[in-house]
């Protein structure tokens, strides 16, 4: 069968994709993926075939190197604040972007989409498509949306959030779709929100634990979670300078992936410098800028996690969805530094599972509070005993073959699967 997934962001939009691409072309099927023209690299190394489709500024992967967005972003991590930053695309930014989208799965059997490509979907309803989510967006009793703050209000309010939320990407989503559509001589999409369809009418893959995040007993039926994807690298070598370094003695990482531009990224490295000294261990930093570092401090431009994590002591990350898996995973402990959207619903997570100290968002953070944390995640047994755990209790999940169950079911189901 042929399958096309279309996403857009920044790599922890991409990567779930690739990894899910590579186990479904295992098993036979032809899969390509549609995204912004940065990320051919990342597609094709792992085989798959890739379509070049142009997304609006909002949706790329320097997208957090927005000024607006980032001055938003540094007064706290409100999602509606942050969203009404991004300046909006034009009339033609959006019509080439789903020209390119429909161009991409001309001919697929199944189209795949993502967080900032679910309204893709509703503007081709007659081809067969599913969706992924690594941010929880069904509704429901037990926990607020993940742009809500929570509160002890019970069942009552953790749905309105949902609801209130839904709305409000629909809107911001559903007027770029009737901009295409209106070019095209289509129907316009109308009325309250249909993102709820997605779970319910067709599966949604959540490619996370649920011994991170136990499923809501009032999801729909075709909400599933799979466990996590990972996309392991199998022909990744690490550089001998960096593999030679980490032998040394069990690192401190430092990673905040896309998130590095919203950062004073000097100072941020300068606490964490200071934070692995004060906690006894060496530092291996990812991305952050070309600043030489002090002899105790490494820095990589792009590694492996599901090799470098096992073998550090702990890590410092900004509560990405696939980041926080790894670390779990590898068994260590984290501390997350939440910026905007997903990560500051993930950095709770990670506080509540035991395997952190409270997070510390962004426009809060300081030299002593980043250094404290450290000192915690590294000396206190429970934590690591309770990451080790955790990671013991994720070794035996298969989400990549789990999710691709899901799709292939799915398709038989349509009538076209062969």
């Amino acid at each position: 069968m042929r399958i096309t997934m279309l996403t857009f962001g920044t790599r922890g939009d991409v990567q779930p994709l690739v990894a899910l691409g590579r186990t479904l072309r295992g098993r036979g099927h032809d899969v390509r993926i549609g995204t912004a023209p940065s990320f051919r690299g990342l597609v094709e190394d792992a085989g798959l075939d890739f379509r070049a489709v142009e997304p609006p500024p909002g949706m790329r992967e320097d997208l957090f190197s927005q000024p607006g967005m980032n001055a938003a972003i540094r007064k706290g991590p409100s999602f509606v604040r942050t969203v009404r930053s991004v300046q909006p695309p034009t009339d033609d930014e959006v019509v080439a972007m789903f020209e390119g989208m429909r161009a991409a799965s001309a001919d697929a059997d199944l189209v795949v989409t993502a967080p900032l490509t679910h309204i893709a979907g509703f503007t081709d309803p007659d081809r067969p498509w599913c969706s992924v989510s690594w941010i929880p967006m069904t509704a429901t009793r037990d926990f607020p949306a993940y742009q809500a703050k929570p509160r002890p209000w019970g069942g009552g309010y953790n749905r309105l959030t949902h609801r209130f939320f839904d709305t409000f990407q629909w809107t911001s989503m559903c007027w770029m779709a009737n901009k295409y559509v209106e070019r095209v001589g289509g129907a316009a999409l109308k009325g309250k929100s249909r993102f709820g369809e997605i779970g319910r009418d067709r599966p949604l893959l959540y490619p996370f634990s649920d011994v991170v995040v136990p499923r809501p007993a009032d999801w729909p039926d075709q909400a599933h979670i799979t466990g996590y994807w990972f996309h392991d690298r199998e022909w990744w070598n690490p550089p001998a300078d960096l593999a030679a370094f980490v032998a040394q003695a069990p690192p401190v990482l430092l990673t905040l992936g896309s998130t590095w531009p919203v950062h004073d990224a000097d100072r941020t490295v300068d606490w964490a410098v200071d934070a692995a000294r004060g906690a006894g261990r060496p530092l291996v930093v990812v991305g952050g800028g070309d600043r030489e570092l002090p002899d105790d401090a490494f820095r990589a431009t792009e590694v492996d996690y599901g090799w470098l994590m096992p073998r550090c002591a702990a890590v410092v990350h900004h509560g990405g969805c696939g980041t926080a898996g790894s670390a779990l995973r590898a068994g260590i402990p984290q501390v997350t530094v939440p910026a905007v959207f997903d990560n500051p619903f993930w950095a709770r997570r990670m506080h509540g599972l035991g395997v952190s100290p409270a997070p510390l968002p962004l426009h809060r953070l300081t030299r002593d509070g980043l250094v404290a944390a450290v000192a915690e995640s590294v000396a206190d047994d429970r934590m690591r005993e309770r990451s080790a755990a955790l990671g013991e209790a994720m070794a035996g999940e298969t989400g990549l073959a789990a999710a691709a169950d899901v799709v292939e079911k799915y398709l038989a189901s349509t009538g076209t699967a062969a």
